[in-house]
């Protein structure tokens, strides 16, 4: 597949590229026996480490992204938002940490079941140490979901069953950070990876770019299960 393209950096410092005239590619949504283990159906969603949510919150709502859901403190500090385009709860979630760095790439698979099945295989092929959290349900966005690490370290989310947000009066929801049932709504914990530990990002020019500390970190907060702070 090839497309025509053109890249620049926000001001929270990740590269953009912008693509039009892609080919089209065959469609492949009941071609079943092609599927295998998760069955990835498409890239989903980027999250994002930013030191500094309220910028990039306000760079992407001028390039038109609307704002599905937020983790707010009790005088609505940004702690982190979710942002999007298509009409699923987002295209790039930012979350408050030291940036710029990747936090996880999201990808979506169709049905809820094949969440638990993917963590089944990494068990029964005895890699289930790259299960980093989950199988469990997200608070924000209601979404399953289940966290691996790659061999080199990146985090991969399987991603499914979250909500329509098409209507054009959809209403942001706004979750506490007081609230334990934010990042998992069972009330499970989440591991100190998975708030301290990102992956970095290289400029245009395929450099690393400096990181800077957050502003707010959420997982400062002594919040529930999480245990944290």
């Amino acid at each position: 597949m090839s497309a025509t393209r053109s890249a620049s950096s926000t001001r929270s410092g990740f590269p953009v590229e912008f693509f039009h005239d892609i080919e089209r590619a065959e469609r492949l949504i009941q071609r079943y026996d092609l599927r295998h283990g998760a069955e990835i159906a498409r890239l989903d969603h980027f999250n994002i480490c930013t030191p500094d949510i309220p910028a990039a919150y306000a760079h992407y709502q001028s390039l038109g992204f609307g704002c599905s859901e937020t983790i707010e403190g009790d005088e609505h500090e940004l702690y982190a938002a979710w942002m999007y385009r298509k009409q699923t709860v987002h295209d790039v979630a930012f979350t408050g940490g030291a940036g710029p760095r990747l936090h996880h790439l999201g990808v979506a698979t169709h049905e809820s079941h094949q969440v638990p099945r993917a963590a089944d295989l990494f068990g029964a092929i005895r890699k289930e140490h790259h299960i980093e959290r989950g199988p469990g349900r997200h608070g924000v966005s209601n979404a399953f979901y289940l966290y691996l690490r790659d061999p080199d370290g990146h985090r991969v989310e399987i991603y499914t069953s979250d909500y329509y947000t098409g209507d054009p009066d959809h209403e942001t929801y706004r979750w506490n950070v007081n609230d334990d049932r934010r990042r998992d709504f069972w009330g499970n914990a989440v591991t100190e990876s998975w708030y301290k530990e990102a992956a970095p990002v290289l400029d245009l020019e395929g450099s690393p770019q400096p990181v800077t500390d957050a502003l707010l970190d959420e997982s400062a907060a002594t919040v529930g299960a999480d245990g944290l702070g």
